[in-house]
């Protein structure tokens, strides 16, 4: 008994290696997204230019710093006809520094600054794009696998079902025409298996453009997180994370800093301007100098172009409100439609599980009935695909579901790899 009861427990032992080590090989959702996150080529292309177009913001601030700058100039002269020579050399260091400018260089400083916050909300946004679609693929893939899964015990079942009618038919219990109807069961089934290959392969091709490797062993673990409770609070949270919305507040931001810029150019401009020199001379020897300039200038007329700018500028701004405004309103769209598609996949699943249990009775019932004699072969093909349809849908149900509740996080601007519950490292 004690030997019967090691060898149990030696088994369990066992079978529990063997399916950690099966999850180990296989790659779960939360691996998928990590590795695209650190690894696909569009998100590190826009991370590097992100890294590049921050420099601009020093360069506009070099603007309010002050400018250095020297120069040299050496002379040495012949006087061929009286056998005489003259040479001379100067050099000098030269500062300016802008003292006022109506507040220009501070504006291209602030606009700088905006552009690039922009340009991190594009990435953001880039990023919760590339997530949501590596999601989409990711489903597509084990939706496709399990698709392939029921075809092929369809398949399986439709072989059993023409052996046997092969069977019965040489015993005289069937006619020719329930051989036919089998056999031609079972071509459209191979077919539709076909079928379902060949779209499982394309699933595959997809997710390995966007991964950057091929779907190993994927398992339906999904990671844990909180939607919403409310379609308003949904709402409410996009204005505080959606990106495109953020993105327009900005760009708002852009267009009254342009109307400072446009106004500054009627302010005057003073720049204070500092020469330290030294030269020499072999006639007039050492000279030293230093000067200060204080140079400045000011409009007067140009046939309106600094109004007609200033008018322009206010207009793109009031253009760009009425812009953020619609983006807001697109985005709460989107955002009562995610939450409605949320709720009638959930309910699609219990539907599509009621219609597979009532399939599934009724296929059993007609097969009993058919050896009675009172269903005919056709019915039990009838019965086969019923089923086969039914838990095609639940399938496809259960799919729409889990990816509806990802778009609905999408569409709050929410879905990022830290609502997700991934860590990683931070590629910026």
């Amino acid at each position: 008994m004690f030997k019967n009861g090691l060898i149990k427990y030696l088994f369990l032992f066992i079978a529990f290696l063997f399916l950690a080590h099966k999850n180990l090989n296989a790659d779960t959702l939360d691996e998928i997204l990590k590795l695209t996150f650190s690894t696909n080529k569009q998100l590190i292309l826009t991370r590097t230019n992100l890294k590049s177009s921050k420099r601009s913001i020093e360069i506009s601030k070099s603007a309010l710093g002050i400018d250095l700058s020297a120069s040299f100039n050496g002379v040495r002269d012949w006087d061929l006809s009286n056998s005489q020579n003259n040479h001379s050399y100067s050099n000098s260091i030269i500062g300016r520094y802008n003292l006022f400018d109506g507040n220009f260089s501070k504006n291209k400083v602030l606009l700088a600054q905006t552009s690039f916050d922009i340009s991190k909300l594009k990435l953001l946004e880039l990023e919760q794009t590339i997530l949501l679609d590596t999601i989409n693929t990711y489903l597509n893939v084990l939706r496709d696998e399990k698709l392939v899964e029921l075809s092929s015990n369809n398949v399986a079942v439709l072989e059993r079902q023409y052996l046997e009618i092969i069977d019965r038919f040489e015993l005289g219990e069937v006619t020719r025409t329930d051989v036919s109807q089998a056999e031609s069961a079972l071509a459209a089934a191979r077919a539709n298996l076909t079928a379902k290959n060949g779209a499982l392969t394309i699933s595959k091709e997809i997710f390995i453009s966007l991964v950057g490797i091929s779907p190993h062993k994927l398992i339906s673990k999904i990671p844990n997180f909180q939607l919403p409770l409310t379609v308003d609070m949904a709402k409410k949270n996009s204005l505080k994370n959606h990106p495109k919305i953020l993105i327009a507040e900005k760009e708002e931001k852009i267009a009254k800093i342009n109307i400072e810029i446009a106004e500054s150019q009627k302010s005057p401009s003073i720049n204070l301007r500092s020469i330290l020199s030294h030269s020499y001379n072999n006639i007039t020897g050492n000279n030293n100098s230093v000067s200060l300039r204080l140079e400045g200038s000011i409009p007067i007329f140009n046939s309106g172009k600094i109004n007609n700018e200033i008018d322009q500028a206010k207009i793109n701004y009031r253009a760009q409100k009425e812009s953020s405004l619609l983006v807001k309103r697109l985005i709460e769209q989107e955002i009562a439609l995610a939450w409605s598609n949320v709720l009638v996949s959930e309910s699609s699943i219990e539907a599509r599980k009621r219609q597979v249990e009532a399939s599934k009775l009724a296929y059993e019932g007609v097969v009993v009935e058919e050896k009675l004699g009172t269903r005919t072969t056709l019915d039990v093909i009838n019965a086969e695909q019923s089923l086969l349809n039914a838990r095609t849908q639940l399938a496809s149900a259960e799919r729409e579901h889990i990816y509806a509740k990802f778009a609905l996080l999408a569409a709050t601007g929410e879905l990022n790899l830290k609502k997700l519950n991934i860590k990683t490292q931070n590629k910026f």
